[in-house]
């Protein structure tokens, strides 16, 4: 009686290509202009809370796309789950 060994291994190209390039700008909407402290910034200082604001927006962009891909993982597992439960 020979046992068989099943490796579980992911294709090799699962990633998928970025929804956005880094070369794209992203549309991100002016921030605190209705924001009264804002008035009180000097140049320097806004160019350095645009650059700020900026990387925010990139973060936020780079977090849902994780969020996503773990939300697909799960959805995956439970599927699997449930089909090893005989629940369809």
């Amino acid at each position: 009686m020979q046992m068989e060994v099943v490796k579980c291994t992911a294709p090799t190209a699962v990633q998928t290509q970025r929804k956005t390039s880094c070369n794209e700008p992203i549309r991100a909407e002016p921030f605190g202009l209705a924001a009264a402290w804002l008035h009180f910034a000097n140049q320097l200082e806004v160019r350095r809370l645009a650059k700020l604001h900026m990387r925010i927006e990139r973060k936020k962009v780079a977090l849902s796309e994780l969020i996503g891909q773990r939300q697909t993982i799960m959805n995956r597992c439970i599927k699997r789950m449930r089909r090893a439960r005989g629940r369809n």
